[in-house]
């Protein structure tokens, strides 16, 4: 459906079309079945009360021209109720629809509240399943978590607003044409095929802009992060100090100049084929007016029928190129429903091993194996080896690791060293099996890394990556967040921040433990070397049986460098 070639409407399109209509409706009816169901209903009667308002219109008007005298025969209808009845009866309909219409947007909010939190919980859910690290670096994966992600609030107030719409609009459309239908049954046929070339047209000048803006969502990902470097705390000292504002500015202003200039082109000529094709539809809705009055004045209609049936021909005509509108609009505004259902169905990255240690029957000779679904055990293990590992990077040919092989028994300490990107973070990654190698195996106790059970595989592990992250949280749940069930446990997480040379931060800090850290949401913004010590206090809260710290005294004082090492 995303092609930037030259537009040609054709079945395959329409059933793209179709397609994300029906995910949008399963989306919904996921989230709040029974809110779905009311909607429909409000939306029915919402699209019922038109045709009735003009009928009631066509009523009031042949009864008082009847009143009047102008008016000799009177159909049967009319006759049935005087003239202040007919009013009230046109009054009551218009009064209603007004009393629906707030109910039919509460209805909307509550579905698009629902909706947001369901999509949301959903993407994080998806999000989780992912073991490693390949697919969130995966340029195709991240545009769809970006679409989803950033679309997730917004677009699930426009799904239900759009779908409403679209969906008030073909029952109205439906409502009027039997209407027209009674006129003469060649007439609603003809005016919606008058109307089709506009509709057409509209929807043509829709696609071709969503198609252009959703192939530039990697050049959307790079305007924004121009943007962000300019307005977020992080770069903000590199940008004073060097002076980047401005070179920032002109990269933000010259992709967004490019992006629009070239959706702006292909605007202009397709606003002219869209007026154009008006010209035909509303020819048609007048050609109505034409007909009705000169049944008029054959005395075949009456007056009010003039009111009933021009306007039903121009009600038509709007709805339809209206509906016209909101399809071609569907999938600019529930564009990010492919991205997102590419997210949720997006497979485990990473294959799940059903081996863990069963402490119970281990002995000296080696581990044995229960199949998962046991209870969780802690376990020991004594030996870790590389054996002829080769790495490389999806999306790249380089191999970071090539033949690698070593190993690490219990109570060793063993250092990595070599110069930048010699692939010393890397092995710590395989380590904790963030990646599979590309060839060759790490073995714990002899045993495939590959085999065993993820979750419980990393219970055993602890580690402080270079790149450590600051959580906008409490220093309790900065430094518990190591291991979740010991959150509470002040001892524990005392002691933790004692091995790591917090302790002094943590006596230093206004509330303590419950102190909140973080300039995100007003807390006590830390040093560098203060934020490592937390991360360091996390590992060390993890009685892991392997430790991984990954330059873990970067941006630590040398004295209490020299206190850790």
């Amino acid at each position: 459906m995303f092609d930037t070639a030259e537009f040609k409407p054709n079945l395959q399109q329409l059933q793209e079309t179709a397609r994300i209509l029906r995910l949008a409706v399963r989306l919904v009816w996921r989230s709040s079945p029974r809110l779905l169901v009311g909607f429909i209903m409000l939306m029915m009667l919402q699209a019922l009360l038109v045709p009735l308002q003009l009928a009631l219109t066509r009523l009031v008007i042949d009864r008082a021209a009847f009143n009047l005298g102008l008016l000799q025969n009177l159909d049967s209808a009319a006759v049935l109720l005087p003239l202040p009845v007919w009013i009230g009866l046109a009054a009551a309909v218009l009064a209603l629809g007004q009393l629906v219409q707030p109910f039919s947007s509460t209805f909307q909010g509550l579905a698009a509240d629902r909706l947001t939190g369901y999509v949301t919980e959903q993407i994080i859910r998806a999000a989780n399943r992912l073991q490693g690290l390949a697919r969130f670096e995966d340029p195709d994966f991240a545009d769809d978590l970006q679409r989803a992600r950033k679309r997730s609030t917004r677009g699930s107030l426009d799904l239900t607003i759009y779908v409403g719409r679209a969906a008030i609009e073909l029952f109205t459309a439906g409502g009027l044409a039997l209407v027209l239908f009674a006129l003469h049954p060649l007439v609603p046929f003809l005016l919606i095929l008058a109307t089709l070339p506009q509709m057409k047209r509209q929807w043509e000048y829709s696609e071709r802009t969503i198609s252009h803006l959703y192939i530039q969502t990697p050049e959307t990902r790079r305007l924004e992060y121009s943007r962000e470097v300019l307005l977020t705390p992080d770069a903000a000292k590199d940008v004073h100090l060097y002076g980047l504002g401005a070179f920032f500015r002109c990269r933000y202003d010259s992709i967004f100049a490019n992006t629009t200039e070239s959706l702006n082109q292909m605007r202009r000529p397709l606003a002219v084929k869209v007026a154009l094709a008006a010209v035909l539809a509303t020819v048609a809705s007048s050609a109505v007016y034409v007909y009705v009055a000169w049944m008029i004045l054959q005395g075949e209609r009456t007056v009010g029928d003039l009111a009933l049936y021009g306007g039903a021909a121009t009600v038509l005509q709007v709805n339809l190129i209206a509906l016209g509108t909101e399809i071609g609009l569907l999938p600019l505004v529930l564009g990010f429903l492919p991205s997102l259902f590419r997210t949720l169905d997006s497979p485990p990255d990473l294959p799940q091993g059903g081996l863990s240690y069963d402490t119970t029957t281990a002995s000296p000779e080696g581990p044995l194996l229960a199949k998962s679904g046991m209870a969780a055990r802690s376990f020991r293990f004594q030996r870790v080896a590389f054996e002829d590992v080769s790495f490389t990077y999806p999306g790249s040919a380089d191999h970071v690791l090539r033949d690698l092989s070593f190993d690490m028994g219990p109570d060793e300490c063993v250092a990595l060293v070599g110069r930048n990107g010699a692939g010393k973070t890397t092995i710590v990654k395989l380590l904790l099996r963030l990646y599979d190698p590309s060839s060759g195996r790490i073995l714990l106790d002899g045993v495939d890394l590959r085999a065993y059970n993820l979750t419980e595989l990393r219970r055993e592990m602890g580690v402080i990556f270079q790149d450590f992250v600051r959580y906008e949280l409490t220093a309790a749940e900065n430094i518990g967040l190591g291991q979740i069930d010991l959150l509470n446990d002040a001892t524990r997480l005392y002691s933790a921040a004692e091995r790591a040379g917090a302790a002094d931060l943590l006596s230093r800090l206004p509330d303590g433990l419950d102190t909140q850290l973080g300039r995100e949401f007003g807390g006590r913004e830390l040093s560098d070397g203060e934020w490592q010590k937390l991360a360091l206090s996390r590992a060390y809260l993890r009685d892991a049986q392997l430790l991984v710290l990954d330059e873990p005294t970067a941006s630590l004082d040398v004295q209490t460098e020299y206190g850790i090492l």
